[in-house]
Protein backbone atom coordinates (compact mmCIF):
# COMPACT_ATOMS: atom_id res chain seq x y z
CA UNK A 1 0.00 0.00 0.00
CA UNK A 2 1.47 3.36 -0.99
CA UNK A 3 0.78 6.69 0.74
CA UNK A 4 -0.87 7.98 -2.38
CA UNK A 5 -3.44 5.20 -2.11
CA UNK A 6 -5.21 7.09 0.67
CA UNK A 7 -5.30 10.26 -1.38
CA UNK A 8 -6.77 8.98 -4.62
CA UNK A 9 -10.25 8.09 -3.48
CA UNK A 10 -12.37 9.57 -6.25
CA UNK A 11 -13.08 6.29 -8.02
CA UNK A 12 -16.76 6.75 -8.84
CA UNK A 13 -16.31 8.15 -12.32
CA UNK A 14 -19.44 8.15 -14.45
CA UNK A 15 -18.89 6.29 -17.75
CA UNK A 16 -20.17 9.24 -19.81
CA UNK A 17 -17.69 11.61 -18.11
CA UNK A 18 -14.63 9.92 -19.64
CA UNK A 19 -12.96 11.20 -22.78
CA UNK A 20 -13.44 7.83 -24.47
CA UNK A 21 -16.30 6.15 -22.57
CA UNK A 22 -16.29 2.34 -22.35
CA UNK A 23 -19.13 0.23 -23.63
CA UNK A 24 -22.31 0.57 -21.60
CA UNK A 25 -22.90 -2.40 -19.30
CA UNK A 26 -26.38 -3.40 -18.22
CA UNK A 27 -25.62 -4.25 -14.59
CA UNK A 28 -23.34 -1.29 -14.02
CA UNK A 29 -25.09 1.44 -15.99
CA UNK A 30 -28.63 0.45 -16.99
CA UNK A 31 -30.07 -1.79 -14.29
CA UNK A 32 -29.76 0.90 -11.56
CA UNK A 33 -31.63 3.39 -13.77
CA UNK A 34 -34.35 0.94 -14.77
CA UNK A 35 -34.76 -0.30 -11.19
CA UNK A 36 -35.35 3.23 -9.95
CA UNK A 37 -37.48 4.58 -12.77
CA UNK A 38 -38.94 1.81 -14.97
CA UNK A 39 -39.33 -1.57 -13.28
CA UNK A 40 -42.20 -0.50 -11.03
CA UNK A 41 -44.50 -0.25 -14.06
CA UNK A 42 -42.57 -2.42 -16.51
CA UNK A 43 -40.97 -5.09 -14.36
CA UNK A 44 -41.67 -8.51 -12.86
CA UNK A 45 -44.83 -7.53 -10.94
CA UNK A 46 -47.70 -8.40 -13.28
CA UNK A 47 -50.22 -6.57 -11.08
CA UNK A 48 -48.36 -3.27 -11.40
CA UNK A 49 -47.31 -3.68 -15.01
CA UNK A 50 -48.52 -1.03 -17.45
CA UNK A 51 -49.34 -1.54 -21.14
CA UNK A 52 -48.20 -5.15 -20.93
CA UNK A 53 -44.61 -3.98 -21.42
CA UNK A 54 -41.78 -5.62 -19.52
CA UNK A 55 -38.23 -4.26 -19.53
CA UNK A 56 -36.49 -6.53 -17.01
CA UNK A 57 -36.28 -9.46 -19.46
CA UNK A 58 -34.65 -8.93 -22.86
CA UNK A 59 -36.93 -11.26 -24.83
CA UNK A 60 -39.97 -9.41 -23.48
CA UNK A 61 -38.45 -5.97 -24.13
CA UNK A 62 -37.81 -6.91 -27.77
CA UNK A 63 -41.33 -8.18 -28.46
CA UNK A 64 -43.26 -6.22 -31.07
CA UNK A 65 -46.51 -4.50 -30.22
CA UNK A 66 -49.68 -4.93 -32.27
CA UNK A 67 -48.79 -1.87 -34.33
CA UNK A 68 -45.40 -3.35 -35.23
CA UNK A 69 -43.35 -1.15 -32.90
CA UNK A 70 -41.12 -2.56 -30.18
CA UNK A 71 -39.91 -1.17 -26.85
CA UNK A 72 -36.31 -1.95 -27.79
CA UNK A 73 -34.80 -2.62 -31.21
CA UNK A 74 -31.13 -3.45 -30.62
CA UNK A 75 -28.86 -1.15 -32.59
CA UNK A 76 -31.71 1.10 -33.78
CA UNK A 77 -32.49 3.99 -31.44
CA UNK A 78 -34.97 5.55 -33.86
CA UNK A 79 -37.11 2.41 -33.95
CA UNK A 80 -36.94 1.81 -30.18
CA UNK A 81 -40.06 3.09 -28.50
CA UNK A 82 -38.41 3.62 -25.13
CA UNK A 83 -35.97 6.11 -26.67
CA UNK A 84 -38.81 8.12 -28.18
CA UNK A 85 -40.63 8.07 -24.86
CA UNK A 86 -37.76 9.06 -22.57
CA UNK A 87 -36.78 11.94 -24.89
CA UNK A 88 -40.38 13.07 -25.45
CA UNK A 89 -41.44 16.54 -24.31
CA UNK A 90 -45.21 16.01 -24.35
CA UNK A 91 -46.40 15.15 -20.84
CA UNK A 92 -48.76 12.52 -22.29
CA UNK A 93 -45.92 10.68 -24.04
CA UNK A 94 -42.87 11.12 -21.83
CA UNK A 95 -41.71 8.23 -19.71
CA UNK A 96 -41.47 7.95 -16.79
CA UNK A 97 -44.72 9.96 -16.55
CA UNK A 98 -44.61 13.19 -14.51
CA UNK A 99 -46.95 11.70 -11.89
CA UNK A 100 -44.30 9.10 -11.04
CA UNK A 101 -41.86 11.83 -9.93
CA UNK A 102 -38.99 9.79 -11.38
CA UNK A 103 -37.57 12.16 -13.97
CA UNK A 104 -34.50 10.89 -15.83
CA UNK A 105 -31.45 13.11 -16.02
CA UNK A 106 -30.02 14.01 -19.40
CA UNK A 107 -26.98 11.84 -18.65
CA UNK A 108 -29.21 8.86 -17.86
CA UNK A 109 -31.17 9.33 -21.09
CA UNK A 110 -27.98 9.45 -23.13
CA UNK A 111 -26.67 6.33 -21.40
CA UNK A 112 -29.84 4.38 -22.24
CA UNK A 113 -29.69 5.64 -25.82
CA UNK A 114 -26.06 4.57 -26.18
CA UNK A 115 -26.88 1.17 -24.65
CA UNK A 116 -29.60 0.57 -27.24
CA UNK A 117 -27.30 1.74 -30.04
CA UNK A 118 -24.65 -0.71 -28.85
CA UNK A 119 -27.04 -3.65 -29.05
CA UNK A 120 -29.03 -3.46 -25.79
CA UNK A 121 -27.22 -6.40 -24.23
CA UNK A 122 -28.66 -7.64 -20.94
CA UNK A 123 -26.71 -9.32 -18.14
CA UNK A 124 -27.78 -11.74 -15.42
CA UNK A 125 -28.00 -10.22 -11.96
CA UNK A 126 -24.49 -9.66 -10.61
CA UNK A 127 -25.12 -12.11 -7.74
CA UNK A 128 -25.41 -14.96 -10.27
CA UNK A 129 -22.55 -13.91 -12.54
CA UNK A 130 -19.07 -15.46 -12.09
CA UNK A 131 -16.36 -13.14 -10.84
CA UNK A 132 -13.87 -11.99 -13.45
CA UNK A 133 -10.49 -10.62 -12.42
CA UNK A 134 -9.63 -7.60 -14.60
CA UNK A 135 -6.15 -7.15 -16.00
CA UNK A 136 -4.12 -4.65 -13.99
CA UNK A 137 -3.25 -1.66 -16.21
CA UNK A 138 0.22 -0.17 -16.23
CA UNK A 139 3.12 -1.20 -14.04
CA UNK A 140 2.16 0.21 -10.66
CA UNK A 141 3.42 -1.60 -7.57
CA UNK A 142 -0.04 -1.46 -6.04
CA UNK A 143 -2.92 -2.68 -8.26
CA UNK A 144 -5.32 -0.19 -6.67
CA UNK A 145 -3.02 2.66 -7.65
CA UNK A 146 -2.88 1.28 -11.19
CA UNK A 147 -6.66 1.38 -11.64
CA UNK A 148 -6.91 4.83 -10.08
CA UNK A 149 -4.16 6.21 -12.31
CA UNK A 150 -5.88 4.78 -15.37
CA UNK A 151 -9.13 6.61 -14.50
CA UNK A 152 -7.30 9.82 -13.71
CA UNK A 153 -5.36 9.65 -16.97
CA UNK A 154 -8.60 9.14 -18.91
CA UNK A 155 -9.89 12.38 -17.44
CA UNK A 156 -6.51 14.11 -17.82
CA UNK A 157 -6.19 14.65 -14.09
CA UNK A 158 -2.80 14.54 -12.39
CA UNK A 159 -2.50 12.69 -9.05
CA UNK A 160 -2.56 14.82 -5.93
CA UNK A 161 0.86 15.61 -4.47
CA UNK A 162 2.06 13.42 -1.64
CA UNK A 163 1.12 14.85 1.77
CA UNK A 164 3.58 15.35 4.66
CA UNK A 165 4.14 12.26 6.76
CA UNK A 166 2.50 13.79 9.82
CA UNK A 167 -0.74 14.44 7.95
CA UNK A 168 -0.60 11.01 6.33
CA UNK A 169 -0.32 9.28 9.71
CA UNK A 170 -3.20 11.34 11.07
CA UNK A 171 -5.42 10.24 8.18
CA UNK A 172 -4.41 6.62 8.64
CA UNK A 173 -4.95 6.62 12.40
CA UNK A 174 -8.36 8.29 12.17
CA UNK A 175 -9.44 5.85 9.47
CA UNK A 176 -8.37 2.69 11.30
CA UNK A 177 -8.90 3.58 14.96
CA UNK A 178 -11.00 6.75 14.99
CA UNK A 179 -8.31 8.39 17.12
CA UNK A 180 -5.53 10.84 16.14
CA UNK A 181 -1.91 9.74 16.58
CA UNK A 182 0.05 10.86 19.59
CA UNK A 183 2.90 13.34 19.28
CA UNK A 184 5.34 10.53 19.99
CA UNK A 185 3.90 8.38 17.22
CA UNK A 186 4.11 11.24 14.73
CA UNK A 187 7.72 11.92 15.70
CA UNK A 188 8.67 8.25 15.33
CA UNK A 189 7.00 7.92 11.93
CA UNK A 190 8.50 11.16 10.63
CA UNK A 191 11.98 10.02 11.65
CA UNK A 192 11.58 6.56 10.12
CA UNK A 193 13.19 6.64 6.67
CA UNK A 194 12.75 2.93 5.97
CA UNK A 195 10.92 2.02 2.72
CA UNK A 196 8.29 0.12 4.71
CA UNK A 197 7.72 2.84 7.31
CA UNK A 198 4.11 3.35 6.25
CA UNK A 199 3.36 -0.38 6.14
CA UNK A 200 4.68 -0.70 9.69
CA UNK A 201 2.25 1.97 10.85
CA UNK A 202 -0.61 0.13 9.15
CA UNK A 203 0.35 -3.09 10.94
CA UNK A 204 0.70 -1.28 14.27
CA UNK A 205 -2.72 0.31 14.02
CA UNK A 206 -4.39 -2.91 12.86
CA UNK A 207 -2.95 -4.65 15.94
CA UNK A 208 -4.27 -1.93 18.25
CA UNK A 209 -7.32 -2.68 20.46
CA UNK A 210 -8.72 0.63 19.20
CA UNK A 211 -9.00 -0.86 15.70
CA UNK A 212 -11.23 -3.60 17.10
CA UNK A 213 -13.28 -1.02 18.95
CA UNK A 214 -13.84 0.95 15.77
CA UNK A 215 -14.90 -2.17 13.88
CA UNK A 216 -17.22 -3.10 16.75
CA UNK A 217 -19.00 0.25 16.55
CA UNK A 218 -19.95 -0.40 12.93
CA UNK A 219 -20.98 -3.96 13.72
CA UNK A 220 -23.15 -2.87 16.63
CA UNK A 221 -24.91 -0.38 14.39
CA UNK A 222 -25.67 -3.15 11.89
CA UNK A 223 -26.70 -5.62 14.60
CA UNK A 224 -29.00 -3.10 16.28
CA UNK A 225 -30.65 -2.26 12.96
CA UNK A 226 -31.14 -5.96 12.24
CA UNK A 227 -32.62 -6.66 15.67
CA UNK A 228 -34.91 -3.65 15.44
CA UNK A 229 -36.23 -4.59 12.00
CA UNK A 230 -36.63 -8.22 13.06
CA UNK A 231 -38.48 -7.28 16.23
CA UNK A 232 -40.94 -4.96 14.51
CA UNK A 233 -41.40 -7.40 11.63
Amino acid sequence: MTPRFLLLTTLALAPWALADPPKVQFNRDIRPIFSDTCFHCHGFDAKAREAGMRLDIRDEALKKNKDGSAPIVPGDVDASEIIGRIFATDKDDIMPPPKAHKELTQAQKETIKRWVAEGAEYEAHWAYAPLVRPAVPGAEKNPVDAFIREKLAARKIAPSPEVPKAKLLRRLALDLTGLPPTAEEVTAFTADAAPDAYEKQVDRLLASPHFGERMAVWWLDVARFTDTVGFHG
